[in-house]
């Protein structure tokens, strides 16, 4: 009797794999398709990237990572319906898909849906595997501060910057928030560290003057007032600068 099963046996255990396969090969595809969109609309080549995009989706509708990379699309193309409709499959079909939902977090953020952003944020970050969590502290603290909600949004600009240290929004962010709260000190400290990886801009180098100004610092003030002149002098902080020092 067993000799009489085993080749059914086999055969099973071949279509099995051969299902396995053709299974593992359709997932590539998709993968392939969304790559090859999330390539184009980097480039702006939103047609393509929309051709590429719908073969991912003809493939699988419920490819999670297809419907986020599709949202984004829809975002670009001002499709709002659109874009959020996709944000949400993707995050049904797979809930720890942290990227989409910082994506879809954004969305909500610009539209001040705030409550609704944060809570996106906020599973985002409670996922241990996501790869880049200090883009979603960084997204929340500045959704946060459009409410305003500056304690919240120090809390989750400070768990970024523990991710990782060198996030220059962040930076400075947060010497803004300490500067407003009169931290100067810890101003400072947020704005050197800043610059040790930062570029300059008109934004930063009217805090960074101010900062100084508060703290007596006058080599310090002047030294940023020069760069400010010098490297943005049709700027509006150059303008607030003239206003502020009087010249």
């Amino acid at each position: 009797m067993m000799v009489l099963l085993l080749p059914g046996l086999l055969a099973s255990c071949a279509s099995q794999d051969e299902r396995a396969a053709d299974d593992a090969k359709h997932e590539q595809r998709v993968d392939i398709h969304t790559r090859l969109g999330a390539t184009y609309l980097y480039r702006n080549q939103l047609d393509v990237a929309q051709q590429e995009l719908e073969r991912a989706l003809e493939l699988d509708p419920d490819d999670s990572q297809a419907n986020n990379v599709m949202g984004l699309l829809q975002i670009r193309l001002k499709n709002d319906d659109k874009a959020e409709r996709h944000f949400r499959r993707a995050i049904s079909e797979q809930g720890d898909n942290s990227e989409a939902r910082n994506n879809y977090g954004v969305f909500l953020c610009e539209r001040n849906r705030l409550d609704e952003a944060d809570k996106q944020f906020r599973a985002a970050l409670a996922n241990q595997l996501y790869r880049t969590p200090e883009q979603a502290a960084l997204n929340a603290g500045l959704c946060a501060l459009r409410k305003p909600d500056k304690d919240a949004a120090a809390k989750y600009l400070r768990t970024a910057l523990e991710k990782d240290p060198r996030l220059t929004p962040a930076l400075y962010q947060m010497a803004r928030l300490s500067f407003e709260a009169g931290q100067m000190l810890s101003a400072r400290g947020f704005m050197q560290r800043y610059f040790e990886v930062g570029q300059d801009t008109p934004e930063v180098l009217l805090l960074a003057f101010r900062i100084e100004r508060a703290l007596g610092a006058k080599d310090a003030q002047a030294s940023y007032a020069v760069r400010l002149r010098g490297k943005f002098p049709d700027s509006a902080e150059a303008k607030q600068l003239r206003t502020l020092t009087g010249r």
